[in-house]
């Protein structure tokens, strides 16, 4: 007994000061070569091309069996009856057995698109093909969110029909009301069963849902179903028909949260494709208000819609537009500003070249001008082309506001534009290698604020922009009211910090602080961004060249922005090249006074108003005098 509790004192003693390995699963390591992806613990997984060769040779194998019935029933009937009687009663039988047997070559040869389905692929006429390509275009049964359900209508005779709807992006009360229900009451149709237009007559006598369309090919189908809408398969019939029954959740319309107006409208675009054009048309009753619906990506195949007035707009604008979004070649863009970038002329290029909104007014506004707008399905912003630099400084108040005040707050805005681009780099420049331009009273209080600092003045900007960016970005991302507090609160506390312990000097708080509320003057966002990302340019230039450095810079910033072009339009029109000004360019003049639309657009109908817009002034008073 002793020596068995010696024991376990000694192997608790081992166990303790003897190291051992934890008893861990093992990890799981990502296979890099495909004999290893295709084989993990002992299980096969074929690859796709394996799978879609199963999928034909069932085609294959089907087409072979429905044969073999055909022919066994020909030959049983060839003995009984007379030939002439079996000939006639199976021929359509035969033919559409012949249309099957086209329809399994066609599947069978390189028709599928990159992600592996039946891409290019036309809709069969057997349910049970169709079925099978659809559960090898969803992955089914493995995917749960592919609901197929198959049904019989009508007694004499009995149709079958396949309905496949993706569940979550449907209602079911639209299902069930303008699609089951309709069709499980359907009557009176032998005589249309056996017709060339059968689709036609479901469509127009059954189906009592707003939007019905009839497709023929398996691409139309994916993009109805991945989309919200039911697509309807009968047996026999070489085409499907999708009824729109969209029903899934999305934000409600909100107020803008970028583009904040103190008198314009207070309506938000939200991320539902439809909605954000529902709302452009309540602000521009246009009859010829076009909007067509373009798909980009091959895997994610997401709508795109173009908004433009036919009768203002340029034509050759708006096919340039299509041509660069059908030009896209790509898995899937979910949002407005990807797809900005696969589009616009200099993508590389900082500073936007479209305008990016979330205000309906704002896009009705520059639509009646001659504008492009488009929109992507799932973003809340619409982007309008092609602008010009004098457009992203432009506010959706200054319309609705009094001419002489919103002429001063631009004004504001272009002094703002200049103290975030070059406030800085002038400080740094004038204070290490011009002090002379500055006043012997200014620079003795500069000199005694620097004095104790042991940092030159291009690391205090340096320091002091980081900061301000960090503070920015943090206030940011924390959620809630509490991003603006601890923005304010961090910027207080460094700044009082940093001057008290002696690493910069109070003049540079301030002109930092300057800098930082004069770019979030700037109206655009990308805007305000460009110029940032520019400021550290003119302050390297300033430290290596001072005020010389700083003139260089400003003229190689002024040449690349006459360079950039907005699809075909001058960046800088209408000052460079020089054209018609339309009294909105750097100050806006009377509304009633801007009687053309831009110059720069070459739109079809130049003329925004009459000359004499104010006619009322012009009407004659019972005395026989004239208002004016």
């Amino acid at each position: 007994m002793r020596d068995n509790t010696m024991n376990n004192i000694l192997i608790g003693i081992k166990d303790l000061l003897v190291y051992q390995p934890p008893c861990q699963p093992p990890p799981f390591i990502l296979a890099e070569t495909q004999e290893e992806k295709d084989k993990i613990d002992g299980e096969f997984f074929p690859p796709a091309s394996v799978t879609e060769g199963v999928r034909e040779l069932e085609f294959m194998l089907n087409y072979a069996k429905s044969l073999e019935i055909f022919l066994e029933k020909f030959i049983k009937e060839l003995r009984s009856k007379e030939n002439h009687q079996v000939v006639k009663k199976n021929k359509a039988e035969f033919e559409k057995i012949q249309t099957e047997w086209a329809e399994v070559k066609k599947h069978t040869m390189d028709d599928h698109s990159i992600d592996g389905v039946y891409n290019n692929a036309g809709i069969g006429t057997s349910i049970e093909q169709n079925q099978k390509i659809l559960e090898s275009i969803y992955q089914l049964p493995l995917n749960k969110d592919v609901v197929i359900r198959q049904i019989t209508i009508s007694d004499q005779p009995k149709i079958k029909v396949m309905m496949v709807f993706m569940d979550g992006l449907i209602d079911k009360k639209i299902i069930n009301m303008t699609v089951l229900e309709p069709l499980m009451f359907m009557e009176n149709i032998r005589e249309h069963v056996h017709g060339e237009d059968f689709i036609s007559f479901v469509m127009e006598e059954c189906l009592p849902s707003g939007q019905a369309s009839r497709v023929g090919s398996f691409k139309e189908v994916q993009q109805a179903i991945n989309t919200g809408d039911a697509v309807l398969f009968f047996d026999g019939i070489g085409e499907a028909v999708t009824v729109e029954t969209k029903g899934y959740e999305h934000r409600s319309i909100g107020r803008p949260t970028t583009e904040q107006s103190v008198r314009g409208s207070q309506n938000a675009f939200t991320e539902v494709l439809r909605v954000n054009t529902a709302l452009i048309r309540t602000m521009l009753h246009a009859s010829d208000l076009v909007t067509e619906m373009l798909p980009i990506g091959a895997r994610g195949n997401s709508n795109c819609a173009v908004m433009y007035v036919k009768s203002i707009a340029n034509e050759e604008l708006v096919e340039e537009v299509k041509r660069r979004i059908n030009g896209i070649s790509t898995d899937i863009i979910t949002d407005s500003g990807v797809l900005e970038h696969f589009i616009e002329d200099s993508p590389l290029v900082p500073f936007p070249q479209t305008l990016s909104t979330e205000r309906p007014d704002r896009v009705a506004i520059h639509l009646s001008e001659g504008r492009v707008a488009i929109f992507i399905d799932g973003s809340p912003f619409g982007h309008i082309l092609p602008i010009s630099f004098f457009t992203l400084m432009h506010s959706s108040d200054d319309f609705s506001l009094n001419i002489y005040y919103t002429n001063m707050l631009r004004l504001v805005r272009w002094l703002s534009a200049l103290l975030s681009l070059l406030l800085p780099s002038l400080y740094l420049a004038i204070s290490t290698f011009h002090q002379e331009a500055i006043p012997t009273e200014l620079l003795l209080s500069i000199a005694a604020a620097r004095a104790q600092v042991p940092f030159p003045t291009i690391v205090e900007i340096l320091f002091m922009e980081f900061s301000f960016e960090l503070i920015r970005e943090g206030g940011l991302r924390i959620p809630g009211i509490l991003g603006s507090t601890i923005g304010i609160v961090g910027a207080l506390i460094l700044g009082q910090t940093a001057v008290a312990a002696k690493i910069v000097s109070p003049i540079m708080v301030i002109i930092i602080a300057l800098t930082g509320l004069a770019s979030y003057s700037i109206p655009d966002y990308r805007l305000a961004s460009a110029f940032r990302l520019s400021r550290f340019i003119f302050v390297l230039l300033a430290m290596s060249m001072g005020l010389i450095g700083v003139a260089c810079g400003l003229l190689l910033f002024i040449a690349m922005l006459c360079s950039l072009k907005s699809f075909g339009m001058p960046y800088m029109s209408p000052m460079a090249p020089r054209s018609t000004l339309g009294g909105d360019t750097i100050l806006r003049g009377p509304v009633y006074h801007q009687k053309r639309r831009p110059d720069a657009l070459n739109t079809k109908d130049q003329i925004r108003q009459k000359d004499n817009s104010r006619s009322w002034t012009k009407n004659t008073s019972k005395g026989g005098k004239d208002h004016e």
